[in-house]
């Protein structure tokens, strides 16, 4: 076998920067050589049906427009080996995948040509594509498309790699690729509700799949079809399936970051961060999923404004609460020795009644604070009766020997109130502090909590975000000066009310 060959998986690549020329000349003498000694092509399939790691860094091309030399061989980088690997072992066991990335990591060329390596190598190999619109899947003569890359690298393959008897006018439609050899198939499909039903598949691709507009429906839809679904995509957001399933626990996960690209260092970040804005950055980049949304309603909360405060003990407790349908929240605050308003922590409840809810608060204040005096402020709306109840949610609370105080006033100006004190240095810190066990507030901050658009002044109103966002605004108008430059209106004029100071 020529020198040129690297048939041992732990052998160093150069995969520099200066390798591609290397790696087609390499692959020119290899593939001359084969031509002239069949006895070689029956070698080198052999080396491929047995790794595919050989058959990615001899066989497989790749194409970058951006390049000087725009048809590059594929040899994969050491993190893209080790991807490829554990990607092959989900579909021969059967497994999901979910596969979080930055964006240009090379990932939609290597999940299509494992695919196409058990078309060429496997029996009984069928694998279904999917996007989020048909014209992501495959039009011919664009190599954005799935199937198009399928394609482009089939006609590089030596013909003797490729299967017998293939004719572009029969074996090669759209939506379509048919191995005459072992019957083997890779359609596509855009997104639908019934994704993927009608057929059988050794593994399903859902690319970009946070995008998807039936993402519920079209994932469990080839649930039946294949044993291995490849979810493949940015973050966008915690509200959708990609994002349910990637903080499940119950399917595997491959993370592909960009520090993992041995050409990207801190440099290149910062190039990109100046051209790319906040919801970008995080989304093709970083993969964060709660900044990666636009029109979040505080830009402005950072690491500065979290901290460890479990063991703090106040000299005097606010609890702040919100009276959602079923799902009520309250948020346990104080100030420190420097008057910063510090937010201790979170009870988020879910389908509960407002009575077993409050059993919960107070079984939490007298665990972490027993004997310190507590001050209650409320939702304002808690006053107001339903058909839902024959008692008011303040009285409710009353009952229990809770009284809470309120003020009603313009969610504009609490809102902006949050912002000066999320920015206000008081000391080294910021006026306004989460703990980072607050895991709802803090996913509310950084994105949960966000504007329908650009345009609009109100946020949209989500479980649990706009619950705990509403228990600090009111703790936050109640208890933090409103600045000259900020009133829209009047001081707030606060209601007296009866303060519950402890058990």
């Amino acid at each position: 076998m020529p020198s040129s060959v690297h048939s041992d998986p732990s052998t160093p690549l150069d995969t520099t920067q200066e390798a591609p020329r290397q790696w087609i000349a390499r692959r020119l003498v290899l593939y001359q050589a084969a031509e002239r000694h069949p006895e070689l092509q029956d070698v080198l399939l052999a080396w491929c049906k047995r790794d595919v790691r050989f058959w990615f860094r001899h066989f497989c091309w790749t194409f970058d427009p951006r390049k000087e030399q725009p048809h590059l061989p594929f040899v994969p980088y050491a993190f893209q080996e080790r991807a490829l690997v554990a990607l092959v072992r989900a579909i021969e066991t059967g497994e999901d995948m979910l596969i979080e990335k930055s964006r240009d990591m090379g990932l939609s060329w290597l999940v299509l040509l494992a695919f196409q390596y058990f078309w060429l190598f496997r029996e009984g190999a069928n694998f279904h594509l999917g996007s989020r619109k048909q014209e992501a899947v495959d039009r011919k003569g664009d190599l954005s498309t799935l199937m198009e890359k399928l394609r482009y690298n089939l006609s590089w393959l030596p013909h003797w790699m490729r299967p017998a008897g293939f004719q572009d006018s029969v074996h090669d439609n759209v939506l379509r690729l048919l191995n005459p050899t072992n019957g083997n198939t890779i359609t596509g499909e855009s997104s639908n509700e019934n994704f993927g039903r009608g057929g059988r598949y050794k593994a399903v691709l859902f690319d970009e799949f946070p995008f998807w507009p039936t993402q519920d429906a079209a994932y469990a839809s080839a649930g039946q079809s294949t044993p291995s679904r490849i979810v493949v995509g940015t973050p966008y957001g915690r509200h959708n399936r990609f994002a349910e399933l990637r903080f499940s626990g119950q399917i595997k996960v491959l993370r592909m970051h960009w520090r993992d690209h041995p050409e990207r260092d801190e440099s290149w970040y910062a190039t990109q961060a100046q051209r790319l804005s906040e919801d970008e950055l995080a989304r093709e980049l970083d993969i964060n999923y709660h900044l990666s949304l636009k029109n979040r309603v505080f830009s402005n909360f950072n690491e500065a404004n979290k901290g460890d405060f479990q063991d703090f003990q106040p000299t005097r407790l606010i609890r702040s609460w919100d009276f959602g349908y079923h799902c009520p929240a309250c948020l346990f605050l104080a100030f420190d020795s420097e008057d910063r308003l510090l937010v201790l922590r979170e009870v988020v409840g879910a389908q509960v009644l407002l009575t077993d809810f409050a059993q919960q608060v107070k079984a939490v204040t007298e665990a972490h604070y027993a004997g310190v005096p507590v001050e209650d402020i409320c939702d304002p709306a808690g006053a107001q009766r339903s058909d839902k109840n024959v008692r008011t949610s303040i009285e409710i609370l009353n009952s229990m020997g809770i009284f809470p105080f309120f003020d009603r006033s313009p969610i504009k100006d609490g809102l902006e109130l949050m912002r000066v004190q999320l920015s206000r240095l008081m000391g080294n810190t910021p006026a306004l502090r989460v703990d980072y066990g607050c895991e709802k507030l803090i996913e509310a901050f950084e994105g949960g909590y966000r504007y329908s658009s650009a345009e609009s002044e109100t946020p949209l109103q989500e479980h649990p975000y706009e619950d705990v966002m509403d228990c600090l605004r009111y703790a936050v108008m109640q208890k933090c000066s409103l600045p000259v430059s900020v009133k829209s209106r009047r001081s707030p004029q606060y209601r007296p009310g009866n303060r519950y100071t402890g058990y």
